[in-house]
């Protein structure tokens, strides 16, 4: 299994919006592509508790192959879509993880 993490910071003055749209629209297109099992959304916290204004999303991957092909096949036009909606106010930072232990 592989992790694609991606970590956002975001303007205050988008939060709610990109909150809003992240559940609603866009990671259900993540989903609908049929290379992710599942997807989390996540608030960054600090080692003080105080919420940052960051999130990350977690999307599995069944295996590398899947996200090479989400990279190569979807990624562009998904990415355009966040860029075109919320510019320099949302900022990603992308992370492959490959998943050594799974345990519930």
């Amino acid at each position: 299994m592989v992790v694609y993490n991606v970590t956002f910071q975001l303007d205050p003055e988008v939060e709610q919006d990109w909150l809003h749209w992240m559940e609603k629209e866009h990671i259900p297109e993540m989903l609908a592509t049929q290379l992710f099992q599942e997807a989390k959304l996540l608030r960054v916290c600090t080692d003080t508790g105080d919420f940052t204004g960051s999130y990350a999303i977690q999307y599995l991957a069944p295996s590398k192959q899947h996200l090479d092909t989400y990279l190569t096949a979807h990624s562009s036009s998904l990415r355009k879509k966040t860029s075109q909606r919320f510019g320099e106010k949302a900022l990603a930072f992308r992370t492959h993880l490959e998943v050594m232990s799974w345990q519930s």
